[in-house]
């Protein structure tokens, strides 16, 4: 099966489906054909800077506005196709449309909204005949997500298919498949190795502080407040590729009372979600997912306005974590917490009616019967044309 990949690079998260989905199709058909794009820097690298780089910066220092921005587009029931302005639609169906044709695809999948939208435009105005699936990588769903040329969307619970089908979605084209998880987290990983590996010990209560690839959030203040708490416990923070925080944390690193190990941007998170007690982090729907895969109880903070201030609601109305609306101060709750251990034991057993270890290879079956109808579809209008 030939499939093509459409992501975008804000982030890691959906880039890491999208890899998710590569593994998943070559370990079920090892013969078949994968092309992940970088969907923007495809189309031209000055629009996907710009375009990236507009995104972080209202995430980062005008908040508010993007908050804003996200519920008015989302307040809309309407399911639009065409958002963008004509000329950038006429200038998507040109190189987007040729790389389709040259690539030949049986199957396309989409990880982010911006490829959605403008795959659904290719079938709708220019006649795309390939099967279209988008995997939501949030815990709600957001009308930017949501248009009429998708032929199946993945989400990551049953419960947001009428999320879905209230916006004017069809649900029969919605599948609770869960989102699709790199399999290294299905994998087993020895604690003590892992921990000994960084110079930790075994033996203490370990506590995983991240912010996702990029390091956002109130990671600085957080660990400062953790500091203060009275029980004994260690500390990793993953800064990932925010160099800043990590020279500010080392340089701080021995007024620290608590064990601390300062990490760069790593691969290996499967491991250390596994080896720690703990996962203090800003709630993005890949790390919310693989999360709950390795069992480690939640504490989320800074989120990103709309999306994920949404996956913290879908998520603290079900028990499944802990949110701190302010770090000031959040040590006393983090002691509270440490307490009553029944609090965190029960997220962890809360996981098991909401993790989807199957996601990726029910993804690609769906993906499989989808390009074999379609081949059908084909066979029988070549049959028509012929007669």
């Amino acid at each position: 099966m030939r499939t093509l990949i459409f992501s975008i690079s804000a982030g890691e998260g959906h880039h890491q489906t999208s890899l998710a989905m590569k593994k998943y199709i070559l370990a079920n058909d090892n013969s078949s054909e994968v092309m992940i794009v970088d969907t923007l820097t495809y189309i031209s690298p000055l629009l996907n800077k710009i375009v990236i780089g507009s995104y972080l910066k209202a995430v980062q220092i005008k908040p508010s506005l993007y908050r804003k921005l996200y519920y008015v587009i989302d307040s809309s029931n309407k399911l639009s196709s065409f958002q963008l302005s004509s000329k950038f639609n006429n200038l998507l169906c040109i190189k987007l449309k040729k790389l389709i044709d040259d690539f030949k695809p049986d199957t396309i999948l989409s990880t982010h909204p911006i490829p959605t939208e403008m795959l659904s435009i290719l079938k709708i105005k220019c006649g795309l005949d390939v099967p279209i699936i988008t995997i939501i990588t949030d815990y709600a769903p957001h009308n930017f997500w949501l248009h009429s040329g998708i032929d199946a969307y993945i989400t990551a619970n049953q419960g947001l298919i009428e999320d879905i089908a209230e916006k004017g979605m069809d649900k029969s084209k919605v599948y609770d498949f869960g989102i699709p998880i790199n399999p290294d987290f299905l994998q087993k990983y020895d604690r003590i190795q892992t921990l000994s590996s960084l110079n930790l010990s075994p033996n203490k209560l370990t506590f995983l502080v991240m912010g996702g690839s990029l390091g956002m959030g109130k990671i600085l203040d957080l660990c400062k407040e953790l500091d203060k708490i009275d029980n004994d416990f260690q500390l990793i923070v993953i800064t990932g590729k925010n160099t800043r925080l990590y020279s500010q944390l080392i340089k701080l690193k021995p007024s620290f009372s608590k064990d601390i190990k300062v990490l760069k941007y790593t691969k290996e998170i499967n491991k250390y979600m596994q080896a720690c007690d703990l996962l203090f982090t800003k709630p993005g729907g890949i790390t919310i997912t693989e999360a709950m895969l390795s069992s480690i109880p939640l504490v989320l903070f800074s989120p990103i306005p709309g999306q994920e201030e949404k996956n913290i609601e879908f998520l603290t109305k079900r028990n499944l974590a802990i949110y701190l609306d302010n770090i000031k101060g959040c040590s006393s709750i983090i002691e509270d917490l440490l307490m009553n251990s029944f609090v965190l034991q029960k997220i962890k057993h809360n996981y098991a009616n909401y993790i989807k270890p199957r996601s990726g290879n029910d993804i690609y079956n769906l993906m499989y019967c989808l390009s074999q109808n379609n081949i059908l579809k084909e066979m029988q209008n070549a049959k028509v044309q012929k007669n």
